[in-house]
């Protein structure tokens, strides 16, 4: 009997003077979702572009797991590149009216500001593309703290997962954790609208509960696993 198994490619692009993993995800269909897309010059947007008409991805969705300047430097370009404007958490939006702030604070240009962001996401929701067996459902988990409307974007049943071109194996369980948990620690709290205990309690109860083999994608930095990460808090 033949048994279909969804394939989940993902391919990792770090990106701008902060390392920023920008994630492009797809199936075998071709439907794409850009998570961070963080490109903050005309190569890694060629780069990243190319990558995309190259592997005959239809970008579907752009998800921001967080407002803040070194996730947004991409914003404009990917609306501009595959017209599709970027979702976010709600209470994150003050952080665009930041964006020259930010700039200054970082000592990064921000030659291009992002746009306005037109869906919101919340917790509980899913961020999908494809259908039946070849459907991709990220769950929106929020937790505040590194910034009030911060994301991690959960997929318990992956498939098959390939990341830069390399078979993952025995990875039931897949998190993207955005700025919330990195490998050896969790996010700054001291930025805009940070709250240290919010983030602490945040990844206690809906991070740290997940399955331990539960690989992690963080928004800079190496992968890590949940079983790892217990080891801090």
């Amino acid at each position: 009997m033949f048994i279909y198994i969804l394939t989940m490619k993902i391919q990792i692009f770090t990106v701008n003077p902060f390392g920023v993993n920008a994630f492009i995800l797809w199936n075998r269909a071709g439907d794409g979702i850009l998570v961070d897309p963080s490109v903050s010059n005309t190569a890694e947007q060629s780069r990243l572009a190319q990558f995309i008409k190259d592997n005959g991805i239809t970008v579907k969705r752009v998800v921001n797991t967080h407002l803040h300047l070194d996730h947004v430097l991409g914003n404009a370009f990917a609306e501009r590149a595959f017209g599709i404007k970027a979702e976010a958490h709600e209470e994150d939006i003050f952080l665009l009216d930041l964006q020259e702030e930010q700039s200054d604070m970082y000592g990064l240009p921000c030659e291009e500001p992002a746009p306005a962001i037109q869906d919101f996401l919340a917790e509980g929701d899913a961020v999908c593309v494809g259908s039946g067996h070849d459907e991709i459902a990220l769950q929106v988990l929020h937790i505040a703290g590194h910034s009030p409307g911060g994301i991690a974007l959960y997929c318990e049943n992956p498939g098959e997962v390939i990341i830069n071109g390399q078979s993952a194996t025995n990875v039931t369980h897949l998190l993207f954790s955005g700025d919330i948990l990195f490998a050896g620690g969790r996010g700054r709290s001291d930025l805009f609208g940070g709250d240290d205990q919010a983030l602490v309690t945040g990844i206690k109860n809906k991070l740290l509960t997940l399955p331990a083999s539960t690989l992690v994608l963080p928004g800079h930095g190496p992968a890590t696993t949940i079983e790892n990460e217990k080891n801090w808090f």
